[in-house]
């Protein structure tokens, strides 16, 4: 018995070797190599999207459509998606972008076209920090994704909550999706040292100092908001432009909608 028990230990012991340096190092002792090229070409196919080291080009697997349809499950028929390009400070941009995160953006941007409008489909870049030593040696992970609410209540735009509000009013409109919302932001605030910037807009209906009052008014509406959901006060910065920034004609009913709102900043 005794004997049995270190026959199967020293079986286990050598299982485990061969696992690691075989399969998983690519170096096998015996029988067809595997190389580490082979080795990372398997590993890409469980990614759907990667990078090479200093290349735009978006590199897809066999995964890429099912992973670019959970990504268009989350959004609705008006919602946006910010795609974020990621990149390395050491890595060349031969490209004509401002950076190659932004480059690889669009590159992303390129895959989505099928199934999204443009005018849909934001793009943005990060710098990545920290050692970028193994991604000089395989491909890697270099975008992100983010959704952006838009309905007829609150629409993201350009790193910026804009929140519509009713005529002459300072009652936000009602909308299950922007509470949501706030509920999202206050959550991720609290783990942050981040700041938040609320701006008071409205239309032309009035006079421009009742305007600038109404804008103040707004703008609180959404900080008393914020407070009761457990964001302290200090964090939140209020301010009002009155009718003095028009984001659309006020000479449509249309246009004074979009130009009532308050607009939330996130500050680092």
């Amino acid at each position: 018995m005794k004997a049995l028990l270190w026959f199967l230990t020293a079986l286990w012991f050598v299982g485990s070797w061969y696992w690691y340096v075989c399969p998983h190092k690519g170096v096998c002792p015996w029988g067809k190599k595997t190389t580490p090229e082979k080795v990372i070409e398997k590993a890409k196919t469980y990614a759907p999207l990667v990078f090479d080291w200093s290349k735009e080009g978006a590199i897809t697997s066999d995964r890429f459509p099912a992973f670019r349809d959970s990504i268009m499950g989350l959004l609705s028929d008006q919602d946006a998606l910010e795609i974020t390009g990621q990149y390395y400070a050491d890595e060349e941009n031969p490209t004509s972008f401002e950076n190659l995160g932004l480059a690889r953006a669009d590159a992303i941007r390129q895959k989505f076209a099928s199934v999204l409008d443009d005018g849909r489909i934001e793009m943005k870049s990060k710098l990545l920090a920290g050692s970028s030593a193994r991604a000089q040696a395989e491909k890697f992970v270099a975008g992100a994704f983010r959704r952006m609410v838009r309905n007829e209540s609150v629409r993201e735009v350009a790193g910026k909550m804009v929140i519509n509000f009713p005529h002459a009013s300072a009652d936000m409109l009602e909308n299950q999706k922007l509470i949501e919302y706030l509920d999202d932001l206050v959550a991720r605030l609290k783990q942050t040292s981040e700041r938040v910037s609320l701006v008071g807009h409205t239309d032309s209906s009035a006079g421009a100092a009742r305007n600038m009052r109404l804008g103040s008014m707004r703008a609180q509406a959404i900080k008393d908001i914020l407070v009761a959901k457990g964001l302290e006060a200090s964090r939140i910065d209020t301010s009002s432009k009155g009718e003095t920034q028009p984001i659309a004609t006020n000479n449509t009913e249309e246009g004074k909608q979009k130009n009532r709102r308050v607009e939330l900043t996130i500050i680092s």
